[in-house]
């Protein structure tokens, strides 16, 4: 795993915010948007103390669901040793983890003031780590098996769908095959798939690009495309390869018309 820490570096030695606030990342948050934004000097010591733990629980990573994610994807220790991490400052508290493509290559991006702030409100950094990277490295191997490329309203729709309703689902939890989803979990899928259904109707170019980003965008349970895709893949797990090799093509609508029996 490839890490570099020197945007937070040089925040947390004092360093003059332009000094790092012309990198790539900030333009490459939203699409044609700058989002760089100040970050406290109240927060070095907080900020410098997470970069050390993070470095730590990135170092001693493995997937959650090993065995599941091998099954799917195959090995997967190439992804993880030659993984490029770039940890930030700098961004909205939104953007927590993400992965973001510079000159061909994709890099895992995880907000350090995002984590200090789970943090400091009781959460497990380890924990945080393991689900990050889990749900963050599926998506390089996703990228990299099927390539997005220039897509159609709906096949946005079915990429993203697909796309994070597996990573979704495989850093969800530990041991997730044992999983037994309750009577919450069939309402919240009924409420995601009929936004989903919704969205694939939507004709309006404004609201389709609204829809896009709300898709996997808010608090969980109301990333419609990611969760109804994450609850439909729970109810087919003896079926996780099969699907993954038909690809993402159409996949939306298969979701959106499923039925939770």
């Amino acid at each position: 795993m490839r890490i570099d820490i020197s945007i937070v570096d040089a925040y947390v030695s004092g360093k003059p915010s332009g000094e790092y606030s012309g990198h790539w990342i900030y333009g490459r948050v939203e699409h044609g948007k700058n989002l760089f934004q100040e970050t406290g000097v109240h927060r070095r010591a907080e900020i410098e103390l997470c970069l050390r733990q993070t470095l730590d629980a990135c170092r001693d990573f493995n997937f959650r669901n090993e065995e599941l994610i091998c099954g799917i994807f195959g090995d997967t220790s190439s992804v993880k040793d030659s993984a490029n991490v770039l940890f930030v400052v700098g961004v909205p508290a939104m953007y927590d983890a993400m992965v973001r493509e510079m000159d061909g290559a994709l890099y895992i991006i995880f907000n350090i003031e995002s984590f200090a702030d789970y943090v400091a409100i009781g959460h497990c950094l380890k924990e945080i780590i393991s689900n990050f990277l889990t749900h963050e490295l599926i998506h390089v191997m996703i990228d990299a098996k099927y390539p997005s490329g220039n897509q159609s309203y709906t096949e946005q729709l079915d990429y993203i769908s697909f796309n994070e309703g597996f990573a979704h689902l495989l850093s969800y939890k530990e041991n997730i095959e044992s999983f037994k989803p309750n009577g919450e979990y069939k309402q919240r899928y009924e409420t995601a798939r009929h936004k989903l259904a919704a969205a694939l109707d939507e004709t309006d170019p404004k609201l389709q690009q609204e829809l896009l980003a709300r898709a996997n965008s808010g608090r969980f349970w109301d990333k419609f495309g990611a969760i109804a895709s994450m609850l439909y893949l729970m109810k087919h797990m003896d079926f996780l390869k099969d699907i993954f090799e038909q690809g993402w093509r159409g996949y939306a609508g298969k979701v959106a018309n499923y039925k939770w029996k």
